[in-house]
C-alpha cells in the first residue's frame, strides 16, 4: 500500500549550534496517477496517494468537462489510474480543458496567458447572495490547519476544504494547491454539497486559474491562508467572487465583493 509520507535519512545542519546530525525524516509522497476518460488518457497527475476518485472528478468539474457527477457512468480506481465513464461524449471539453490547463501553467507574462485564460472561461457571475461573519472564516482556517496532519508531518503539502452552510463537507491534502483543491470539491460534488451556499477554505495562493476552479462550479466565497496576485483578484471580480486572502489570526483582507465577509 502507498503511503502519504515515506522515512528518508537526512543531514541536518545547524550553523547557529556549529554542528550537523544524521536523522531521520518524514517527506511527502507525489505518486503518478493517470486519467482516463471514457478510455482516452487526458491528464496527468502527481499526488497523495488518496482520493483519487475525487481528484478526478473535481478536475473534471473544475475545467468544465462535467457540470455535475450526474454525467458520470461510473469511475474505477487500481495502480494509479482512474477510469471515468462519462453518459455522453467530452471530447470537445476535454479539448479545451488540455489547451486552458497549457495556459494556466505557461511561463509567459500575464496578458498571454492568465488573462487569455479569464476572458475566455469566465462563465456569468457567480449567483448567490450567501453570506458569512468574518468570525466563521477565522474559524474555517483554523479547522484546516487542525486537520492538515501530513503538512504537519513533513511539510510539504497543500490543503483545501469546503464549507456548506457553516460546517465542514469535504477536506484533502496533497502534494499540489490545485490537486488539493479538486479533490476537496470532488469529494463535495460526490456528497451533494450546495455550492451557492459554500466556502472554499485553501492553503495556496490565489491566481486566475485556482479562483476559476471556485467559479466553474458556483462556489461565491473563496479564502485562503495564502495571497491573491492580480490575475486572481480580476479574475475574482469578474467572476462574482469574494476573494479573502491572508486569512490569519484575526485578520484577514478581503479583495473583491466584500458584501458577503459581514463584520458582525
Amino acid at each position: 500500500m502507498v503511503q502519504s509520507s515515506v522515512n528518508v535519512k537526512v543531514k541536518k545542519v545547524d550553523l547557529l549550534r556549529n554542528r550537523s546530525d544524521l536523522v531521520d525524516d518524514l517527506v511527502a509522497v507525489d505518486f503518478p496517477v493517470a486519467l482516463y476518460v471514457n478510455g482516452k488518457h487526458v491528464a496527468q497527475f502527481l499526488s497523495l496517494p488518496f482520493q483519487l476518485k475525487e481528484l478526478c472528478i473535481g478536475w473534471l468539474l473544475t475545467q468544465s468537462v462535467i457540470d455535475s457527477v450526474d454525467e458520470i457512468e461510473s469511475v474505477q480506481v487500481k495502480d494509479g489510474k482512474v477510469r471515468v465513464r462519462c453518459k455522453k461524449s467530452v471530447n470537445v471539453r476535454l479539448s479545451a480543458a488540455k489547451l486552458l490547463v497549457t495556459m494556466s501553467s505557461a511561463c509567459g507574462s500575464e496578458g498571454d496567458s492568465h488573462f487569455l485564460l479569464i476572458d475566455r472561461i469566465v462563465r456569468p457571475s457567480v449567483d448567490s447572495e450567501y453570506k458569512v461573519k468574518a468570525a466563521e472564516i477565522l474559524a474555517f482556517a483554523k479547522i484546516l490547519n487542525e486537520r492538515s496532519q501530513v503538512f504537519k508531518l513533513t511539510g510539504g503539502t497543500h490543503s483545501a476544504a469546503i464549507f456548506g452552510n457553516g460546517e465542514l463537507v469535504a477536506f484533502a491534502e496533497d502534494v499540489g494547491r490545485h490537486n488539493a483543491v479538486d479533490k476537496a470539491i470532488g469529494a463535495a460534488a460526490i456528497s451533494g454539497t450546495d455550492f451557492s451556499r459554500s466556502v472554499l477554505m485553501s492553503t495556496g495562493r490565489q491566481p486566475a486559474d485556482m479562483v476559476l476552479k471556485a467559479a466553474r462550479v458556483g462556489i461565491p466565497i473563496v479564502a485562503s491562508l495564502s495571497a491573491p496576485l492580480r490575475s486572481g483578484i480580476i479574475a475574482a471580480d469578474k467572476a462574482g467572487i469574494t476573494l479573502a486572502c491572508f486569512v490569519r489570526g484575526k485578520r484577514m483582507n478581503v479583495y473583491t465583493h466584500h458584501e458577503r465577509i459581514e463584520l458582525n
